[in-house]
């Protein structure tokens, strides 16, 4: 069954979620982390985090620009959808933050430009 599912998603549909599970976890230690108040110290006092995390991200990234068939559009297309979309479920259901009106219909386009380019192609 895990298998079926995985053959559902494309490789760069996989990519750019590895790529965005690290970035929103970033996210939401930057928010929850004592001592993260967004100065330079904030940031060097978690540097040994903040560094493997970036790194994994630019590797996915690289992985999914890299993708064969897969232009540079299609791939920003999934890194987005991705992110706006963890980014929202955090928002909402870990933080227990209200996501305003504009990041809705910006996960909604997102959603729409995934649709057309499945059905439309690229």
């Amino acid at each position: 069954m895990i298998k079926h599912l995985a053959s559902l998603m494309s490789t760069g549909a996989w990519y750019g979620l590895a790529a965005a599970i690290p970035a929103v976890t970033a996210e939401y230690l930057y928010r929850t982390l004592p001592g993260t108040d967004g100065s330079l110290a904030g940031w060097l006092r978690y540097w040994y985090l903040w560094v493997p995390i970036q790194l994994l991200i630019g590797f996915f990234v690289y992985k999914l620009v890299n993708v064969p068939g897969t232009s540079l559009l299609d791939a920003f297309v999934v890194w987005a959808f991705a992110t706006t979309l963890m980014r929202v479920l955090l928002t909402v259901f870990v933080l227990g933050d209200t996501v305003k009106g504009g990041t809705w219909m910006a996960l909604a386009l997102l959603v729409l430009a995934n649709i057309a380019k499945t059905f439309w192609g690229r």
